[in-house]
């Protein structure tokens, strides 16, 4: 795929990256609505401070806890959801409510036991140590693994292996970034809750355990029943004078919990939004961009439409043409000048153009809409491909990353014979034979291809991976030789 263009450089189809968009995140979750929220699940877990026992107070307190999580949990993958669909205020969203995330609270505490158990389960196995490096995967793995849960609304697609490595290999090095902005979130997180927890419910703790001592102390030396009543009095005394700054303490620590969770669920959704062209991910264009009166005018536009209402398609083609080719990098000027070509019935011009329109879309990060192009011109052309090996390389490289593997072969077929002895043959081979075996599996062909690689091009790079290959596929042969396993 061709990535020529700078990572923090935003075009109109592509969204800004997320590293740009940190005060926002934090900002997002102010909104009045969100903050609405957050206060009234926060406060609801407060009722246990009325309670006449501690150990009431306790089961009061984790119950209604559960609750308001499971209250909030749905408004963060509903936060989550909008925003990698591009809605990026919640006065954009949906007014219906989105009944396919009703259980994802319940998905989500099933994910963190699921890694809870597996740090545990290395623990007991192999040592603290192996547990370190278990805790540090899974802490890396788990907000790629939460992304796939809240957008296929299924637990086991969270806990798939395979789909978590492809949205990891799809987003690339800028995962890492999103992980290290998370890990900060966690550690504020982790503090805030910290010194809510020393100033309201530490000073419990303490005088608890006090008053336990002095009763053990009393009850050893046998001491007056009626001094350990006094005791345990003062200590209720105490407990009623210290509810105020209990529940300020437990509104606080769900607060901060919930306020940071918010902004990582603003921040996770807002990258499948930024790789949506890559992922796959419908988004929705008019909320994304804005309401039209924010749009700039476009008088070019409506001349053309003008002429194409009075039934002047040849002028509003010049006029296309002309503002195309004043603006060649304008991904706007060039499709409205496309579509106008394909409207017309002109189809040479058509896949001229497209030739150079292909290589905008995948310079500007927008495979989608390049493979849309490319189909458009088929359906003039059954056998248009565009004329640059590099542009067809890119091409179906990006129809297997948006799970078209078909279509990627389709692009790449006879390749070598169209372009002979051109330098990305290998990879051509390699990426059709990778094709066949993982997503087709038909691993007798693929064997084939790539013992062409390691036979044609043995100091490709490709040949070692071909041969890693090969080997894999054999291991899987019942008499543990590839079927085919002679050279194309």
């Amino acid at each position: 795929m061709n990535t020529d263009i700078p990572a923090n450089q935003a075009t109109d189809d592509m969204p800004p990256p997320f590293w740009g968009r940190v005060p926002r995140f934090f900002l997002f979750a102010l909104h009045p609505s969100i903050l609405l929220r957050i206060g009234l699940y926060a406060a609801l877990p407060v009722i246990c401070i009325f309670t006449t026992s501690i150990m009431a107070g306790v089961v009061v307190f984790l119950g209604l806890s559960l609750l308001a999580w499971i209250f909030y949990l749905r408004l963060g993958s509903n936060i989550f959801s909008e925003t990698s669909r591009g809605r990026l205020s919640p006065d954009q969203y949906d007014t219906q409510r989105d009944e396919s995330l009703a259980f994802i609270p319940y998905a989500i505490f099933g994910l963190f036991f699921v890694a809870s158990l597996a740090v545990g389960l290395v623990m007991s196995l192999f040592g603290e140590g192996a547990a370190v490096v278990a805790n540090l995967i899974v802490n890396l793995l788990l907000p790629a693994s939460l992304m796939v849960l809240i957008h296929t609304r299924s637990l086991i697609d969270g806990l798939s292996p395979g789909q978590v490595r492809e949205l990891i290999g799809t987003i690339g090095k800028p995962y890492l970034l999103l992980v290290l902005f998370l890990f900060f979130l966690s550690s504020g997180q982790g503090f805030l809750t910290f010194k809510f927890f020393q100033m309201g419910i530490a000073p419990i703790i303490e005088k608890w355990a006090l008053l336990q001592q002095t009763l053990m102390q009393q009850i050893q030396s046998e001491a007056d029943w009626e001094l350990v009543q006094a005791d345990s009095s003062e200590f209720d005394a105490f407990l009623r004078r210290q509810r105020p700054r209990v529940g300020f303490a437990l509104f606080g620590f769900n607060a901060a919990a919930m306020y940071f969770t918010t902004i990582a669920f603003n921040m996770m959704g807002y990258v499948l939004y930024q790789y949506h062209h890559l992922l796959g991910i419908e988004v929705d264009e008019p909320r994304a961009r804005g309401s039209q009166h924010d749009k700039p005018h476009d008088a070019t536009g409506e001349q053309i439409a003008e002429l194409l209402a009075e039934g002047q398609m040849d002028k509003a083609l010049d006029l296309a043409y002309e503002e195309q080719r004043v603006q060649p990098d304008s991904v706007p000027a060039q499709e409205r000048y496309h579509k106008l070509l394909h409207l017309s019935g002109k189809t040479d011009r058509l896949l001229s153009h497209a030739n150079r329109f292909i290589v905008l879309l995948l310079r500007q990060q927008m495979p989608g809409r390049a493979l849309e192009i490319l189909r458009r011109c088929r359906e003039q052309s059954p056998d248009f491909r565009p004329e640059d090996p590099a542009t067809l390389l890119a091409l179906a490289q990006s129809a297997r990353a948006l799970r078209d593997p078909k279509q990627a072969l389709d692009i790449m077929r006879a390749f070598d014979k169209k372009h002979p002895r051109h330098p990305l043959i290998p990879d051509v081979y390699y990426l059709s034979a990778t094709i066949l075996c993982e997503e087709l599996r038909q691993d007798a062909m693929a064997d084939r291809l790539f013992a062409a690689i390691i036979e044609r091009y043995p100091q490709h790079p490709c040949a070692a991976q071909a041969e890693q290959y090969r080997a894999t596929i054999a291991r899987m042969q019942p008499q543990g030789k590839p079927q085919g396993a002679s050279a194309a």
